[in-house]
């Protein structure tokens, strides 16, 4: 178990989280394209007594970026009711360790790790929801499917039904103005919109994840269901 928080951090804590609480409910009040939007905490790095704290709080939705990190705190918060997104890419080979552990993989970027987790899913005789991860910004840095190629990534999925897809993720392009960040939310909303009517996107996979501690008020200008939070809450990664 990590080291125990403060009296004084913990409160910090809570207020950072009740201040993002209210930024997030103004800005989709004034958004034209959503009406309720979860905030994820961004989990990365952080000690579970932070995390716990958080949970305590009420805000029990968390998102890991790395399998090893979502591994070493499963057994710290077993106790207490959470739900655990795995929000960075996965590899392959570390299949086996997310499913269990992660309720829902909003990386899944290709179908050699979709057929891989469907495969291991068949075994355990389990199912898993997911988001297919567009790379709206265009970044070679960035993980996701390529926009163009979203259609047939999910036909490939479609037949797969131990993953249930909830929608689309994407990391936006950093940018210092409205102008640079807003467009590659708008294209995951378009994106969505688009395979919704076409049929691509099951009916009820209308989930936008997109936006972090920097833009999410920008992400949810653009339609974002749910918004990842980190050092907002928590301060800089350490």
């Amino acid at each position: 178990m990590s080291e125990p928080v403060s009296a004084h951090e913990a409160e910090q804590i809570r207020s950072k989280l009740d201040d993002v609480a209210e930024r997030v409910r103004a800005a989709s009040e004034a958004s034209k394209h959503v009406d309720r939007v979860q905030i994820l905490l961004a989990t990365k790095t952080q000690p579970a007594s932070k995390i716990r704290v958080a949970l305590e709080h009420g805000f029990t939705l968390i998102g890991e970026n790395r399998v090893q990190e979502l591994n070493e705190k499963f057994d710290d918060l077993a106790d207490i009711p959470h739900e655990t997104h795995l929000i960075g890419p996965l590899q392959r080979n570390k299949v086996n360790h997310t499913l269990g552990q992660a309720s829902c993989i909003q990386s899944i970027d290709s179908m050699k790790l979709a057929t891989k987790i469907h495969n291991r899913l068949e075994l355990l005789d389990q199912t898993v929801e997911a988001f297919v991860q567009v790379n709206t910004s265009r970044e070679d840095t960035k993980s996701g499917v390529a926009p163009e190629q979203l259609g047939e990534l999910l036909t490939e999925i479609a037949p797969l039904e131990r993953i249930r897809l909830r929608g689309l993720m994407t990391i936006g392009l950093p940018g210092s103005t409205e102008a640079e960040v807003r467009p590659s939310y708008a294209d995951l909303r378009n994106l969505r919109d688009t395979h919704l009517d076409s049929g691509l996107l099951p009916e009820h996979a209308t989930e936008l994840s997109m936006g972090m501690s920097n833009d999410f008020e920008l992400a949810i200008a653009e339609g974002a269901t749910m918004v990842r939070i980190g050092s907002s809450v928590f301060g800089a990664r350490a």
